[in-house]
């Protein structure tokens, strides 16, 4: 199903019809609270064609644009982020065989990504490596020109044991080598075995769940290297901006439906005799969220356009992360505030989007980072 720059919207109205009827945020809440990965869904985003927006067809992709993924993913997002994470996943996985793999992984695994019959999760976080992930500590090590025997743990690892996955572990391979240099990664299917996969009790996310991954003595062959031996950094780095900007996408169009849900209440209730969205201290603090708001999305939908045009976006995609995530996080809590003890009863999905959007500043790269990564391309860091 092809895409072009000019369809971005006819995709946006066919996203929100497809999310309204097949995956609003009722929906989502109920799969939420029943810790459940709703397959069927998934597969139609793959009859859609969705996994390929933004790849080339002649890559297997859809094609289309960065800017119409990321208008693909503002819309999943007002149902839930974790829909933009299962997808996310995905196609961020296909992004990177079809850059770094051999032309047998690309033959082989694009057009599985692309139907829905197999998944990516991605697996870099260690117990004592989160944000300095390159100093990641589990290790693969060759025992012939075959085989590779990984070991170790990881954790944090969203969407590990979904069917069809394939877990991205990144691991160390020379030991000796500085901490960026000596990182390679694997593809290693989520029923391998010698691997562990424990699921984290997550107080949200718990569409996509959250998994410790233990590697014990886990034999992989040669041919689920992607990529260069000890080159994974630079693949990794290359592939952030635009995750970041699609995270960020997600987290606008939750934060969309946030303050739409909240407009909606206002203007239905009615105290001392009037809508309480008349009274001027619930109508300017809605105003100056949705301005946020929509100065946010232009922004990410601006890093989506340079990304397009192959500029160098990661000061636009840090920016556009830092602010959509702490942005959520704040209009999910005023929102409890704008619907008074509604908005406190778990049958209502803003409960779902408290539990989610407390865990935006941090997942995908944390405020702290982030404001470190804008701060060098100011110059304020060597």
């Amino acid at each position: 199903m092809p895409f072009t720059s000019e369809s971005a919207e006819e995709l946006r109205e066919i996203a929100r019809q497809f999310v309204a009827k097949e995956c609003n945020e009722w929906k989502t809440l109920v799969w939420d609270e029943q810790c459940h990965y709703p397959k069927e869904l998934f597969d139609q985003f793959a009859s859609l064609g969705w996994y390929g927006i933004g790849i080339p067809e002649e890559d297997g992709g859809s094609g289309g644009t960065a800017l119409d993924l990321i208008v693909l993913c503002e819309e999943l997002g007002r149902g839930s982020t974790d829909l933009v994470a299962c997808l996310s996943l995905t196609t961020s996985g296909a992004r990177t065989i079809i850059a770094s793999g051999t032309p047998e992984q690309k033959a082989e695994l694009v057009p599985q990504l692309m139907d829905g019959t197999k998944r990516t999760s991605i697996s870099i976080s260690e117990p004592d490596s989160g944000s300095d992930s390159a100093s990641l500590k589990a290790r693969a090590d060759r025992v012939d020109e075959h085989t590779w025997v990984l070991n170790g743990q990881k954790t944090w690892c969203e969407a590990a044991d979904h069917p069809g996955t394939l877990i991205q572990v990144f691991v160390r391979t020379d030991q000796a080598a500085p901490k960026h240099r000596g990182i390679s990664m694997f593809l290693v299917d989520h029923q391998s075995t010698g691997l562990d996969l424990r699921r984290l009790p997550t107080i949200g996310r718990n569409i996509t769940g959250v998994w410790e991954v233990f590697l014990d003595n886990v034999e992989v062959p040669n041919d689920a290297l992607v990529g260069p031996e000890n080159g994974a950094w630079r693949m990794l780095m290359a592939e952030l901006p635009l995750e970041r900007l699609i995270i960020a996408a997600g987290f606008i169009g939750a934060t969309f439906q946030v303050l739409e849900d909240v407009l909606e209440h206002v203007k239905e209730r009615h105290q001392f005799g009037q809508p309480v969205g008349n009274f001027q201290g619930v109508a300017h603090p809605l105003v100056d969220l949705f301005t946020r708001a929509e100065a946010i999305r232009l922004l990410i939908y601006e890093g989506a356009r340079m990304h397009d045009a192959g500029l160098d976006c990661v000061k636009e995609a840090s920016m556009a992360k830092l602010a959509s995530s702490e942005l959520y996080a704040e209009v999910a809590r005023q929102a409890v505030l704008f619907l008074g003890g509604y908005g406190y009863i778990r049958e209502h999905p803003l409960t779902m989007h408290l539990a989610d959007s407390a865990i935006a500043p941090v997942a995908g790269g944390p405020s702290q980072i982030m404001r470190n990564l804008i701060a060098r391309t100011l110059g304020l860091r060597t």
